[in-house]
């Protein structure tokens, strides 16, 4: 009789069975479970707000396309012929008020979030975190999205020209991103437990527009006043898009790191709002 069918495991097949994973295997296994409940919760953002009638998703892109394209016509039309430069007025509305409108509408769209998506958060697997993410993808991709159709139509009619550096413009376009969504951190935390506050969200947003550096650059500005009117963390970025987009525009006033370092520091501190106020959303 063959016995080797009755040997049991020697000690080293134990060892082997029971042997942990790493730490970098537990990493990425906790960072594609992290991207699979961001991605289902971005596809559950766009079906609850465009549903799939008519365009569907397209909205997405849509919505923002047809706000700038409006903006930017009336903009054009007002400064035409007064640019001296290589900065068409095209170009540089677009660009401004596309990008700005990633703040606008991630911000807008924060006020008493949590409210709305308290019964999701019963799902251990899904964090506070977790929405805000999704929904500053969502508005993201959809501003880029907006931003490349109307300047590729731009291009062929001869009103605007492909970015001169590509790399910079995306860089600010995903700072800003960064800066908006740890705004809305704020907003979603702060506005949890004080309606009064929740209605401040979309003044806000209006101020914000005139002072973002979205529609002026800094060397128009009197000397006197560019050293203070920079250390609003959004006009470096604008400065930073405007250094990709023209060939003539500088980077004198596009301070990377000082914009990394507010971006940190509002999202530490979103951070830290939103832990706290994930405890009164379990026991509400």
């Amino acid at each position: 009789m063959n016995s080797s069918r009755f040997e049991t495991p020697s000690l080293g097949d134990h060892t082997k069975a029971r042997e942990p994973r790493s730490r970098l295997d537990i990493l990425f296994s906790g960072l594609a479970r992290q991207a699979s409940v961001i991605n289902a919760l971005s596809l559950r953002e766009l079906q609850q707000r465009y549903g799939r009638a008519n365009i569907g998703y397209l909205w997405v892109i849509v919505e923002p396309l047809m706000l700038a394209s409006v903006v930017t016509a009336i903009h054009s039309f007002v400064s035409h012929g007064k640019s001296s430069s290589d900065i068409s007025p095209f170009t540089f509305t677009l660009t401004g008020y596309i990008i700005f409108i990633i703040f606008r509408n991630s911000f807008t769209r924060s006020d008493g979030v949590l409210h709305h998506y308290s019964s999701l958060l019963y799902h251990n697997i899904i964090s506070p975190f977790d929405i805000m993410v999704a929904k500053s993808i969502v508005e993201t991709i959809g501003c880029i999205s907006a931003l490349a159709v109307l300047q590729t139509f731009g291009v062929v009619l001869g009103l605007a020209e492909f970015p001169a550096r590509p790399l910079y413009l995306i860089a600010a376009i995903m700072l800003f991103a960064w800066f908006s969504f740890a705004w809305c951190l704020l907003a979603a935390a702060y506005t949890f437990h004080s309606p009064f506050l929740e209605r401040l969200v979309h003044p806000v947003s209006y101020f914000a527009m005139p002072l973002s550096g979205a529609f002026f650059t800094v060397s128009l500005l009197p000397a006197s006043a560019r050293p203070f009117v920079t250390w609003n963390p959004m006009i470096p970025v604008f400065e930073l898009a405007r250094y990709g987009q023209f060939t003539s525009s500088p980077d004198r006033y596009a301070e990377v790191g000082f914009v990394v370092a507010a971006n940190c520091f509002f999202t530490y501190w979103g951070l830290l709002a939103i832990r706290r106020v994930r405890r009164d959303i379990h026991v509400s």
